[in-house]
């Protein structure tokens, strides 16, 4: 069954070629499409041709073979070229025109699709500092030995931001597509910011277009030694949201060969819907709300944006569900402006169904969801669009593929301020598994953007945080990285695990004291205990003045005071007041400073809090010159003030009095007199 065309994101031709809907003329909801499968494919494929100024150019699809040697034959004689084959899935390319000589020459059980839709899930990043990868960093660890695969759809710029040193100079680029690495810049800048996490680990880029590519590229990837894969992109179609499906097995493969793949949740939180098929009113049309049988959007005039469909009657439906999109109020003048109906009879049709529209004004359109017949049963379904918002939405469940398999550590974005993103993608998925697992900073730097917003932002910061964790612990499994990751997350919601954060953001305990950077008072220095002396919020282990008194431990070391307090000896001083008290703070020297080791430094029962004069002076009696300053050296200067001070004609200061007052030797009287004069000029003749 001819399917329908892929989503923004693939090649720019085939988003060009693929708006066959937007001006179609539709019979009203409800009637039965009476065209055959063989004329609903013809009439497609002319649309495509009508709308391809070259009819040669080439268009991707995928076979789904019942007989794989019959079918290697009729897509060589239709003109397609294999490209990538998996199991019963063979992607080709073949040019448009000879899409309808195909479907003829496959064996009656095969299938012919288009690529399931998917999208991107829209300078040194701050998620660096944030997460606590600087601290890595401090400690030499960048991610050497640790290979990372980027799968994405899009890298232009890739060159220059290598030649800018954004990204390595030596890394590896496979474009899977056949198309070129193009469109788009938003794989550069999910590079960018895995090589910020992660700078010295090597890179492997990989543009993709389908899930066999996607498929490809993954196990090239494998066979390098890749470790880790980040894959920022949003994939419809192949499961209902449940961890099933071709993209999980693709995941799951990943996950055995050793692999921890990184996956964006999407930006789909108020893009979503999500309820089981009502009709109560028998008119074959879903109500979104009691008495509402539509759905609203509002779009921008030129802005292409894609509705996709799914219901739970996965792998094959025999559940014929379709899809409408009016410009105003269905049954009230509003007209079908795009619509997808493909039949699902239950061999090789898959339970959704797409449109890719692009308006010619701006304003709120209407979506309907109707049932082939009142005997067509009524079962859960799930409404996404690619952009703008639903009127009606449901944000629970509202993860994209392969955010929702087992097998993906799954990513949500909080912003800078560690909020939760209003759009990041909500959990679990529709069969109840806890997603997100984790959460990441979105809203960084790259040198090709000034705010990389969207889960696609969150998901390689946690890429380039498990590539440090591995060239950490080289032996660590998938499982074990993530569970290293999960434990030293930083809880940013509500308390504990919860569906919009995970288990918490990002935070690397790069010291390993099981204490994460956001915690951590010393993040490089380990210190489970976490010892904060002085309350500044820097612990002992990596404090330099670990009581905060303004001397540094080494010197406090050096000296024999306490490093844990203020005043170590108890009089009341401050330590940094007592070795500064002669205006020297660098160095120590009893008898030039008080002595942080003794409450009374001179020893003359007063302690130097209350004592008046607290300091002897042995080596520096009589030392008077030059005024306010003495030298160290007695000489004639210092008998001149003397005697001076002695005729009255200086005012002795404490200076002058210490080291003056010298009578009686033993215990100096406290004043400058005859008998102090006599006893410098006696060390003047020495």
């Amino acid at each position: 069954m001819w399917n329908r065309c892929t989503l923004l994101g693939l090649v720019s031709l085939v988003v060009i070629l693929c708006v066959p809907y937007a001006h179609a003329v539709k019979p009203d909801v409800g009637k039965q499409n009476q065209a055959s499968f063989s004329s609903r494919l013809q009439q497609k494929v002319d649309a495509l041709i009508r709308k391809t100024p070259n009819k040669a150019d080439l268009i991707t699809v995928v076979v789904e073979s019942n007989d794989y040697v019959r079918d290697i034959d009729g897509i060589r004689l239709s003109g397609g070229k294999l490209r990538h084959k998996y199991g019963k899935r063979h992607e080709i390319h073949i040019p448009i025109n000879k899409l309808p000589n195909l479907k003829k020459r496959l064996n009656k059980g095969s299938n012919v699709r288009l690529p399931f839709p998917h999208m991107p899930v829209s300078v040194i990043s701050q998620g660096v500092g944030i997460m606590g990868a600087s601290d890595m960093h401090a400690l030499s660890n960048s991610g050497a030995g640790v290979k990372i695969g980027v799968i994405d759809l899009q890298f232009t710029g890739y060159v220059n931001s290598q030649n800018a040193g954004e990204l390595p100079a030596s890394l590896s680029i496979t474009d899977y597509t056949g198309t070129g690495l193009g469109g788009g810049d938003h794989g550069t800048n999910v590079a960018e910011i895995v090589h910020d996490m992660a700078p010295a680990a090597e890179l492997y880029l990989a543009k993709v277009g389908s899930t066999l590519q996607l498929q490809q590229a993954m196990l090239d990837m494998q066979a390098a030694g890749v470790k880790i894969i980040n894959h920022s992109v949003a994939w419809f179609g192949s499961n209902f949201y449940d961890g099933t499906g071709d993209v999980c097995g693709i995941t799951n493969q990943a996950e055995t060969g050793g692999i921890l793949w990184v996956n964006a949740m999407g930006n789909s939180r108020m893009a979503h819907y999500l309820g089981s098929f009502v009709d109560d009113d028998i008119n074959l049309q879903h109500e979104f709300s009691a008495g509402q049988n539509y759905n609203t959007v509002n779009l921008t005039q030129g802005s292409q944006v894609q509705l996709v469909l799914n219901w739970d009657d996965y792998p094959r439906s025999r559940i014929d569900y379709n899809l409408y999109l009016y410009n105003g109020i269905p049954g009230s003048g509003g007209s079908i402006v795009a619509f997808s109906d493909d039949t699902q009879s239950g061999f090789g049709d898959f339970p959704y169904e797409a449109i890719d529209y692009t308006p010619a004004a701006s304003g709120i359109h209407y979506i309907v969801v109707s049932r082939k017949s009142t005997s067509t049963a009524k079962i859960p379904l799930t409404l996404f669009t690619t952009g703008p918002a639903l009127g009606t939405q449901v944000t629970a469940s509202s993860l994209v593929q392969p955010a929702d398999c087992s097998s993906v550590f799954s990513v949500a974005a909080v912003n800078l301020n560690d909020n939760a993103e209003y759009f990041s993608s909500e959990g679990p998925t529709t069969n109840g598994l806890s997603k997100p697992d984790i959460s990441a900073t979105d809203r960084t730097v790259t040198s090709l953007s000034s705010s990389f917003a969207g889960t696609s932002g969150s998901s390689p910061h946690v890429a380039g945080a498990a590539a440090l964790v591995l060239a950490q612990h080289s032996t660590y499994t998938p499982l074990q990285i993530r569970n290293q990751l999960i434990s030293t997350a930083q809880d940013v919601s509500s308390t504990g695990y919860d569906y919009r954060t995970g288990y918490g953001r990002i935070s690397l305990d790069a010291d390993q004291d099981m204490v994460n950077h956001d915690a951590d008072n010393c993040p490089i220095n380990s210190n489970q205990d976490q010892l904060d002396t002085d309350t500044d919020a820097l612990g002992n282990a990596c404090d330099l003045d670990d009581d905060n008194d303004g001397l540094l431990d080494v010197f406090e070391l050096a000296i024999g005071s306490n490093t844990l307090l203020v005043d170590s000896d108890g009089d009341g001083l401050d330590d940094l007041f007592e070795v500064s008290f002669d205006g020297d703070a660098s160095l120590y020297t009893i008898g030039a400073d008080l002595n942080p080791l003794s409450n009374d430094t001179d020893s003359d029962g007063f302690l130097d809090a209350a004592d008046p004069l607290p300091i002897v002076y042995n080596y520096m009696d009589g030392d008077l010159a030059p005024l306010g300053n003495p030298d160290g050296i007695v000489n004639l200067a210092d008998y001149v003030i003397a005697k001076r001070i002695l005729n009255g004609d200086i005012l002795p200061t404490d200076i002058e009095l210490s080291h003056g007052d010298l009578y009686p030797q033993v215990l100096p009287d406290g004043k400058f007199t005859t008998s102090d004069m006599l006893i410098i000029y006696q060390r003047l003749l020495q």
